[in-house]
């Protein structure tokens, strides 16, 4: 088997419980968690391009681009927004609208293609588009509540995709430069926090502050095995397996973080997976009449 599918489904089963990681951290204001997540990822992701050549050199030429630093700079504060979103959906018990937002990821996708890249739907994938947006229709009707959890995460991962995509630096690089970006920023309010007296981290715990700082590598180790497992395997592979990240965030938040779903909420939910369904039957039948992709 090539080996790129255990580390991408390696690196798509750490995303999916990341909910568990934060929930370990809810006692933690979120914005607290955020910074030291950002600011401990620093450390983990210099040793990891310091580690490649490659990895040095993407840095350096980035670094020498003002249009790629200026993408970069943009970039960063769509992860941060994308971060930060999530880990306050895991404190306040909003996991299963979470997993909307991956859940709908494809079809951001689809109309970011549309409207940015002017591309064509074929007709399977316009009855999905449909499906998913009947769902989230659904949902705010019924369920009466706006899913800006969801819809806030997938707006924010698309657009993030959408940066990156327009840019010549990978992944680890990339973030690496994304986090160096915020660093001050995120360093200050870390000092204000202690400052205003409001900081736990060194003022809880020793478990609390070993969490706070492990949330760096927790976050850079499914990116650095993505990236790893991305280069072995063809896109369609890497596009239907990430669909396995939203269903066990959705799965976490039921049966691990005792979260609720009503039937109008469930009901929402199979007009988003009766689209998603219909969206891989399209990209698997495009796929095959395009023939095998080398890698």
């Amino acid at each position: 088997m090539n080996k790129g599918y255990p580390i991408i489904l390696t690196a798509y089963v750490g995303w999916g419980l990341l909910p568990l990681y934060w929930a370990l951290l809810s006692h933690v204001p979120p914005l607290e968690v955020l910074l030291h997540r950002m600011f401990w990822a620093v450390p983990f992701l210099i040793l990891l391009v310091t580690l490649s050549a490659r990895r040095r050199t993407q840095v350096t030429e980035a670094f020498k681009s003002w249009p790629e630093i200026k993408l970069l700079c943009v970039s960063s504060l769509f992860i941060c927004a994308n971060w930060g979103i999530f880990i306050w959906a895991v404190t306040n018990q909003r996991v299963v609208e979470a997993s909307m937002g991956y859940f709908l990821t494809p079809f951001l996708n689809v109309l970011t293609g549309l409207l940015v890249f002017k591309e064509r739907l074929n007709p399977v994938k316009i009855v999905a588009v449909g499906f998913a947006a009947a769902g989230v229709l659904y949902y705010i009707l019924m369920v009466g509540i706006f899913p800006w959890v969801g819809l806030s995460l997938g707006i924010s991962f698309a657009g993030y995709g959408l940066l990156r995509k327009k840019m010549a630096t990978n992944a680890v690089p990339g973030l690496l430069i994304e986090t160096l970006v915020l660093l001050p920023f995120t360093f200050g309010l870390i000092l204000w926090l202690h400052h205003a007296g409001s900081a736990l981290f060194l003022n809880l715990d020793r478990s609390t502050d070993l969490w706070l700082i492990l949330a760096g590598p927790v976050t850079v180790i499914p990116l650095a095995l993505f990236t790893a497992g991305a280069r072995l395997l063809p896109m369609i592979s890497i596009g239907v397996l990430f669909y396995i990240t939203p269903t066990l965030m959705f799965l976490c938040g039921i049966l691990i973080l005792g979260e609720t779903i009503n039937p109008d909420k469930l009901v929402g939910f199979a007009g988003i997976w009766t689209g998603l369904v219909l969206f891989t039957y399209s990209l698997l039948k495009d796929d095959r009449q395009i023939g095998p992709e080398i890698t």
